[in-house]
């Protein structure tokens, strides 16, 4: 069963999910970190009503719940919302009970705050859109690779060419394209693989829109009964909000999760 690596450290499963979604300044941080990445003392400073030493504790919480990935750069901590235990109680609670209308209701309202935010002043065209996802695959290493790299177009939702789409190629080497074939030579070039080292690790760099260049990197490591698998994806350059905000909603990797442990197993 799908499981979350770090909250099996504590309590376990939806407890700790609770415990942290309970404070209203771990909400606040996760609002934050869902705007971007941001390191510890930066998120100090844009909650000035508490202090760092607490911000740092209820950084703590979110990351023992999964909630957060933490990452080290230098002297730095750079966190990460980790959207997949979201995802996890979405499907388990809120999708089998949700009332239709009143999600069309609460997506209009969203459509019409974004865009009066939106024109309330200049935004900077460059941007950078940071994405980083952790999750638990009862699978070996070897398998769960094999299916991310050569089946991908069994797990992940998009693709550019809908119907068209024979095939994702992902040659495995480095400098190998990665690319939706559509027969008689026509497709999508996604990119090309910049690091291949399997079963362990394999990035790619690609052009999302002109002059936006799009990195991503899977990491896999192996565990007792399983693997964990981290995903890290940054997108930098020129952009609208709606481009950068299409980004992040079409380079969410925590949906993909149940699809690839069914594969990984089967």
């Amino acid at each position: 069963m799908l499981s979350m690596a770090v909250a099996e450290r504590g309590t376990g499963g939806e407890p700790d999910l609770w415990r942290a979604l309970a404070s209203p300044w771990r909400r606040r941080l996760l609002d934050l970190l869902r705007e971007a990445p941001a390191t510890t003392g930066v998120l100090a400073s844009q909650i000035p009503e508490i202090s760092r030493f607490a911000v740092m504790q209820h950084l703590g919480v979110l990351t023992e719940a999964g909630l957060v990935i933490a990452e080290r750069r230098g002297r730095d901590r750079i966190n990460y919302i980790n959207p997949v235990p979201l995802r996890e109680w979405y499907e388990r609670w809120v999708q089998p009970l949700a009332d239709t209308g009143s999600a069309s209701l609460l997506a209009l309202r969203r459509v019409a705050e974004e865009r009066e935010r939106s024109m309330s002043g200049y935004v900077e065209p460059i941007r950078t859109v940071r994405l980083a996802f952790e999750l638990r695959i009862e699978a070996s290493a070897e398998r769960t690779f094999k299916v991310m790299t050569q089946q991908s177009l069994d797990w992940f939702p998009h693709a550019y060419g809908g119907d068209k789409v024979r095939s994702v190629v992902l040659e495995p080497r480095v400098g190998g394209q990665h690319y939706e074939d559509w027969g008689s030579g026509s497709g999508h070039l996604y990119g090309h693989v910049t690091v291949y080292d399997p079963p362990a690790r394999w990035a790619t760099r690609g052009r999302v829109y002109p002059g936006t260049i799009l990195d991503t990197d899977y990491e896999l490591t192996e565990e007792t009964g399983g693997v964990r698998v981290r995903v890290t994806k940054l997108a930098t350059g020129p952009m609208t909000e709606e481009e950068a905000a299409g980004i992040a909603e079409f380079g969410d990797f925590s949906g993909c999760a149940a699809a690839i442990e069914k594969l990984a197993a089967g």
